[in-house]
């Protein structure tokens, strides 16, 4: 079995396989995804966490082969639905993308064309994929969609400026909901909402999923958010997986040392006036990193071994994998 990969009765919609992405420097190659491998069950919510830097939004490019210059995919396989990306040639991924893949992105704003209606963000995504739909039929079927979603038809007509930023955060919804795909990677997808709006949205997925079954990579730094939605979590750190498990388990005993000081950190709503927990140290340099356990500089149960070795990602529990000397 590989390093990372949980096994399942469910079917397997998507297998990671030793993914490599580097990033050439002038000061070195940064292994910015380092030997991952996971699965994702077909009708899944998967939470990709860490720390900002640790690799979680390169992962979620690398898997619809988007990762910018000068980064590159350098190793590994993705399987998806049974067929490797990574042999795929770059016209036969474009049908793939937003057909069967599809993205939400963090910010709406930047990824939006400022130039273009929202329906015609929406009918062109249709009628690229398929060939056949009518512009008329197109624009319908995008009315109907942004209906389910909160926005009234009228406002298919504005450009993105005129929407609010929960209202262009639906449409990035709805953008990766129009072609019904198989699988959709969210990253950060409530990163610039306030919090009012970033419930909204949440409850919003919540309801797409019951609806459509979907199929989901949450990308976040936000642990509430993954509480939330999440039916498994995978846990990144300096580039590698260090701890997968569902989610209950994981939020009430976390095993790993980074995992127990990400939930620790967490601020409080009660009033015992609990001081918060601050994580130590910062995260290494990925050029350089630290030898052994890329987490042993922070880690309060550092042995001498985890600066020699390098924990391989194990089962400890049934559907509890830990990448730590201590297990």
């Amino acid at each position: 079995m590989t390093n990372g990969q949980i096994p399942s009765e469910a079917e397997a919609l998507l297998q990671i396989k030793d993914l490599e992405v580097h990033y050439a420097t002038r000061m070195g190659i940064v292994k910015a995804v380092d030997r991952v491998s996971l699965e994702v069950r077909r009708g899944e919510v998967l939470g990709l966490v860490g720390e900002s830097g640790c690799g979680k939004s390169t992962l979620g490019m690398a898997l619809l082969r988007l990762v910018p210059p000068p980064g590159k995919i350098v190793g590994g396989q993705i399987i998806f639905d049974g067929q490797d990306l990574l042999a795929l040639s770059e016209t036969e991924m474009r049908k793939l993308r937003g057909r069967r893949i599809s993205m939400i992105f963090q910010d709406p704003m930047t990824c939006l064309n400022p130039l273009q209606r929202i329906d015609d963000h929406i009918i062109e995504a249709i009628r690229v994929h398929e060939k056949g739909v009518s512009r008329r039929a197109a624009w319908e079927r995008a009315a109907e969609l942004v209906d389910k979603l909160g926005i009234t038809s009228d406002r298919l007509s504005d450009y993105p400026h005129q929407l609010s930023g929960g209202m262009r955060q639906r449409v990035m919804i709805g953008l990766a909901l129009a072609l019904n795909a198989d699988l959709i990677i969210a990253d950060e997808p409530t990163t610039s909402l306030d919090v009012i709006v970033e419930a909204q949205i949440l409850e919003l997925l919540k309801e797409l999923r019951r609806a459509y079954n979907l199929t989901l990579i949450l990308i976040t730094h936000n642990l509430g958010v993954v509480a939330e939605l999440a039916d498994r979590v995978a846990v990144m750190y300096a580039g590698k997986l260090v701890e997968v498990a569902d989610s209950v388990p994981l939020y009430d005993e976390p095993l790993h040392p980074y995992t127990q000081g990400l939930l620790k950190s967490i601020p409080s709503i009660s009033l015992d006036k609990r001081e918060l927990k601050v994580m130590p140290g910062s995260p290494p340099d990925l050029i350089n990193p630290p030898p052994g356990c890329r987490f042993h500089p922070r880690c309060p149960y550092a042995m001498k071994e985890c600066s020699e070795l390098e924990p391989p990602m194990k089962e400890v529990r049934p559907n509890r994998w830990v990448a730590c000397l201590r297990y």
